[in-house]
């Protein structure tokens, strides 16, 4: 089973609350080039994606599922988009792709895969999971192609 993670792209520095704080017009750039490059992969496109609840998050995955086309989309809780026993509620046998922040997905990444791996933002980040064993196989990731 395929498990996509995607930290949000570039956002404001202030708002009047973290949640509030909305994607600069980098961060939508960068969330484009992931998706773009996403394509060019020819990977499994993920049939749903599960979204925090955080306004620079649900940004991303517009920008995401419109470059995608991919129609089911869920915003949940912070919570329930940054822990991995949270995640998995989730988990189909269909590829999916979560849309969170870090350093949440650095540690549910090293959770599932053993591997420590930086997560920069927009970045998107393969992992091929094994339900039964609970325990997946860190497989590839898109970084930042824009300059």
């Amino acid at each position: 089973m395929i498990l996509y993670l995607m930290r949000h792209g570039e956002a404001e520095s202030f708002a009047d609350r973290d949640e509030e704080r909305a994607l600069t017009q980098e961060g939508v750039f960068q969330a484009e080039d992931t998706a773009d490059a996403f394509l060019r992969r020819e990977w499994p496109l993920p049939q749903k994606i599960i979204v925090s609840e955080y306004k620079r998050a649900v940004e991303t995955a517009e920008v995401v599922a419109k470059k995608l086309g991919v129609h089911d989309v869920k915003i949940v809780s912070y919570k329930d988009a940054t822990r991995w026993r949270n995640m998995k509620e989730y988990i189909t046998d269909e590829p999916i792709l979560f849309i969170a922040h870090q350093p949440s997905l650095g540690y549910t990444i090293e959770e599932i895969t053993g591997e420590i791996v930086s997560v920069k933002k927009a970045s998107l980040h393969r992992i091929e999971y094994d339900p039964i064993l609970d325990k997946g196989v860190y497989v590839d990731k898109i970084e930042r192609v824009r300059a």
